[in-house]
């Protein structure tokens, strides 16, 4: 439903395949060393970024390169910040958010 607003073509794409599991206690299908493998917070698409303890920051790199709730949430700060940068959420919403630096990862 969103992405034909970032996207407009994405309106006329039909999903064929879909799957889903939640596993309780699963693991994560990103182990040590992957880290390069990640998918980037801003994509070659405009106006489509990704948000998620799982993607790379880039220069906006946040405190541990784990898997953890606060990196998602920066992220998704990071991710509306780049977007905001480039103008597509409208001119009335320019407005970044602060993301507060911590210290390097252990």
């Amino acid at each position: 439903e969103l992405l034909p607003e970032a996207v407009p073509a994405f309106g006329k794409a039909n999903v064929v395949d879909s799957f889903v599991v939640r596993g309780m206690g699963a693991v994560t299908w990103f182990s040590p060393g992957s880290f390069r493998s990640r998918p980037p917070l801003e994509t070659s698409l405009e106006n489509v970024v990704c948000a998620g303890d799982w993607v790379r920051m880039g220069e906006r790199e946040h405190g541990a390169k784990g898997l953890c709730q606060e990196r998602a949430f920066v992220s998704g700060l990071e991710a509306a910040n780049a977007l905001a940068r480039k103008g597509a959420l409208g001119a009335a919403s320019r407005r970044e958010h602060r993301v507060l630096q911590i210290r390097e990862d252990e």
